[in-house]
């Protein structure tokens, strides 16, 4: 058991990492936004980040899948189909020739629904400690409401959408930060 939760935040934390250089690139490339001719040139930024970071957290939640085995197969599904989904997007933001902010927020938004749901899965789990259960309940909720706000930053401008999408990363990484240090006092030794 101490292995597989090792596993899960060896992942949880490279996406910490990963959303965190995310969110230090978008600060400082707000002012480069207020002006209309570099807006393109921080966008196409924007976008060329979006498709490394989707690309590379896809390589990493594969890898991930093939360390459980199969014995855990809920595991390796899971993170197969979200490291394929990963991978997809990213490639999807790499080669298209209309990818824009707006195509970002509409790629990340499946990201954000399908991590509230999750979380709403794990909650389950948490019967007998109703403090977690409710707050993943409302992790989730805010996640899935993030990915709705995502699909409908199609319609925003430029400037609104990096920070949406700052938002978005940065109560994403606020949610994980918890599952890299939540100890299981119970937790049988694997050596």
């Amino acid at each position: 058991m101490k292995y597989e939760l090792h596993l899960h935040r060896i992942a949880v934390g490279i996406l910490i990492l990963l959303l965190g250089g995310f969110i230090a690139y978008s600060f400082h490339l707000r002012p480069v936004l207020a002006h209309a001719r570099f807006e393109t040139v921080g966008a196409l930024f924007v976008v060329t980040i979006a498709s490394a970071v989707f690309v590379t957290i896809g390589i990493v939640e594969s890898t991930m899948a093939f360390q459980f085995g199969r014995g855990h197969r809920r595991e390796l599904v899971t993170y197969l189909v979200l490291g394929f989904i990963s991978l997809g997007s990213g490639l999807y933001l790499a080669i298209s020739d209309t990818s824009s902010l707006q195509t970002v927020a509409l790629v990340a938004s499946p990201h954000a629904l399908l991590f509230g749901l999750a979380e709403f899965r794990v909650a389950r789990h948490f019967e007998r400690h109703p403090n977690y259960r409710r707050g993943l309940r409302v992790g989730g909720t805010v996640e899935i409401l993030l990915g709705l706000a995502l699909i409908f930053g199609a319609s925003l401008s430029t400037q609104d959408v990096v920070s949406l999408l700052t938002y978005v990363a940065l109560l994403t990484i606020l949610q994980l930060v918890p599952f890299v240090f939540f100890r299981f006092p119970h937790a049988p030794d694997v050596s």
